[in-house]
């Protein structure tokens, strides 16, 4: 009976090693998963400083071209399989839908800011100022490029790596607030709260349907209204 009680509790204890064993490679494994990630985010908020709070390069497309094709080569380097896989994800229905999906956007802040206009007002035109002299084609074409970018990065690597290793809902929220707090460097209000908005919808979008090209497209036409178009003004 003693022999029989020790095997069992030689198997009970086994067992429990085995179990801990593999928590712990699992634990090593999303450790090692999110060290991008978390690279990523403390290479994001330097860049952003030196876009926003800079005046080197000769200007800001300048600063924001660098700084976001950094971010993008980042995550590109980083997650090459998942992110080419994402790319490969495209369509003429979700392009329409990301169409649609930034000019429900800007409505949102158009009506926002007209309600709110005494308080923003300052904000926006501080933003604006941003743009400078350059060529309405120049910040056009630029505006696709980084919008693009900030979409790789933010969705595509950010968003999506931490939605699956802390859940989705945890993973928008996070996402979110990232984007959001690497605006305080504008010391600008205003343009957080609109990187809030924007991310959180953008951000929604992709965790509904993880279509990185819907959020590019919703982007790309949500800054080009904003910024060039129909000015908040």
């Amino acid at each position: 009976m003693f022999s029989s009680t020790f095997k069992k509790s030689s198997t009970i204890n086994h067992r429990f090693i085995q179990i801990n064993s593999t928590t712990l490679r699992t634990n090593d494994v999303n450790a090692t998963s999110n060290l991008p990630t978390v690279v990523g985010l403390l290479i994001a908020f330097p860049l952003w400083y030196f876009v926003f709070s800079t005046d080197l390069m000769d200007g800001f497309w300048n600063r924001l071209v660098l700084a976001v094709s950094i971010l993008g080569l980042h995550a590109f380097v980083s997650d090459r399989k998942p992110m080419l896989e994402q790319l490969k994800k495209i369509n003429p229905k979700l392009l329409l839908l990301g169409v649609f999906s930034g000019l429900v956007l800007y409505l949102i802040f158009y009506g926002g800011y007209n309600l709110f206009k005494p308080f923003l007002q300052q904000g926006a035109w501080n933003v604006y100022r941003l743009i400078g002299q350059a060529s309405a084609g120049l910040v056009a074409a630029t505006l696709v490029f980084t919008s693009f970018c900030e979409e790789f990065f933010w969705r595509g690597f950010i968003q999506r790596n931490l939605m699956n290793s802390l859940g989705r809902l945890t993973g928008l929220i996070l996402s979110t607030a990232f984007y959001t707090f690497i605006h305080i460097f504008t010391m600008n209000i205003a343009l957080m709260v609109a990187a809030m908005i924007a991310g959180l919808w953008w951000g929604a979008l992709y965790l509904s349907t993880r279509m990185l090209w819907l959020t590019v497209a919703s982007h790309i036409v949500w800054t080009e209204l904003v910024l060039l178009i129909l000015p908040l003004r």
